[in-house]
């Protein structure tokens, strides 16, 4: 009989579905947090099993766990060698919050604890690890676990890095946790390809205070670079002035105005990339007569604008071998015309794939997490209407689609 906790399942997304995972918690007052990540994850598609050290069990109780999971917890191993079997079923062992002890155990393959014991036979047989510590700053900037950490890393576990503030290492968010999970077990399919991506507004100065900009926050080209970084690619993002935070492992350029990111491009064209997407909403226009003083509102301005460059025909131009995604966003069309617009934008700019939105459109447009997109490409055309994440990783999936077929 179905648990009724799981009814959450995929009720968020299913990037996850199908997936196993061991959830360990150890004697962190973090432990705290991982009802919420336990139901974040099932909420992905995964089916989650907890495995609680003593200590973890005095801060939360191995019930809670159980009713947040619809799955019994393992707090001690018997003759059902319940490590072994844990460790067999997990796609992943999520060690989330980690102490110094737990972790410094693991480091030394010390296996007295049901969470070591875990570990140890996933490590055994190569199961993907990831480990977030929580504890006090003092004791996570101590030489001897800092050293642990690295054996950690040196012996392929990934460990995400805890928030360094108020004196403590915090456990990061629960999303951040999640974003990970999905990187590591997601298909590498794009594995050995390098993709440039560009994300959110430029600004353009009026005088040494005043600019002009847009509303976009670069939501949708972050989750595109997380998307390429999840599936194994090489990922420089050129990140102009968004409000939204880049992915701590991926390459971020940041800069300001639309010359400073065709520049940023140019240098990194160099590399030779096989991907570019061009998600950035730089500006159209640029302030003909930028004034070098304070302009005062007294008196009426008349400002002359310019247009400014245009990324994707330099990028077309200087790399023509790299497969080139742009966007095209409108505003109260139909989908006839949103369709019209993103042909008209693929073949003005030779693009080999034009991803169009219509803003005025509920769930689309700048700051939304969502989108509703119509994806062109030469063979396809796609409407969407999803997370922005969940966009991104269709965009890819036509994307390496069209690479192999460029193969044959």
């Amino acid at each position: 009989m179905l648990h009724p906790s799981k009814n959450i399942k995929s009720s968020e997304g299913s990037d996850l579905a199908n997936q196993n995972i061991v959830l360990c918690i150890t004697g962190s007052v973090a432990a705290v947090k991982c009802m919420e990540l336990a139901r974040k994850l099932m909420r992905q598609g995964v089916e989650v099993k907890v495995v609680m050290s003593e200590k973890a069990t005095e801060l939360i109780t191995p019930q809670l766990m159980h009713w947040a999971t619809g799955n019994p917890v393992t707090t001690e191993l018997t003759g059902a060698i319940e490590h072994v079997e844990l460790a067999q079923w997990g796609d992943l062992v999520l060690i989330a919050p980690s102490t110094a002890n737990t972790l410094s155990k693991v480091a030394c393959a010390v296996d007295d604890t049901p969470v070591t014991s875990v570990v140890s036979v996933a490590q055994g047989l190569k199961k993907p690890i990831l480990i977030v510590p929580a504890m006090h700053e003092s004791m996570y900037s101590h030489k001897i676990i800092q050293d642990n950490l690295s054996r950690l890393k040196e012996a392929g576990i990934q460990v995400l890095e805890p928030k360094l503030e108020e004196g403590k290492a915090k456990l990061p968010e629960v999303e951040e946790i999640v974003n990970l999970v999905k990187s590591l077990l997601h298909p590498k399919d794009l594995t050995g390809k390098k993709v440039l991506v560009t994300a959110g507004p430029t600004l353009e100065k009026i005088d040494p205070v005043k600019i002009i900009t847009n509303k976009s926050s670069g939501k949708m080209g972050i989750e595109i670079a997380r998307a390429a970084e999840m599936r194994g690619a090489d990922v420089t993002l050129v990140y102009g002035t968004g409000i939204e935070t880049p992915p701590p492992a991926i390459k971020t350029l940041r800069v300001e105005t639309t010359s400073e990111m065709q520049d940023r491009i140019r240098d990194e064209l160099q590399g030779n990339y096989d991907v570019f997407v061009s998600a950035a909403a730089p500006q159209d226009f640029t302030v003909e007569n930028v004034s070098e003083d304070k302009l005062r509102h007294s008196e009426p301005i008349n400002l002359k604008l310019v247009p400014a460059p245009r990324i994707v025909d330099e990028v077309r131009e200087r790399s023509p071998e790299t497969f080139l995604i742009g966007f095209k966003a409108e505003y109260e069309v139909s989908d006839e015309e949103l369709e019209k617009a993103a042909r008209g934008k693929m073949e003005e700019s030779q693009l080999d794939m034009v991803v169009a939105n219509d803003l005025a459109r509920s769930g689309a447009g700048f700051e939304s997490s969502t989108n509703d997109v119509l994806i062109l490409s030469k063979s396809d055309l796609k409407r969407v209407k999803s997370s922005k994440l969940a966009i991104a990783h269709t965009i890819f999936d036509l994307v390496a689609d069209e690479l192999e077929g460029s193969k044959q």
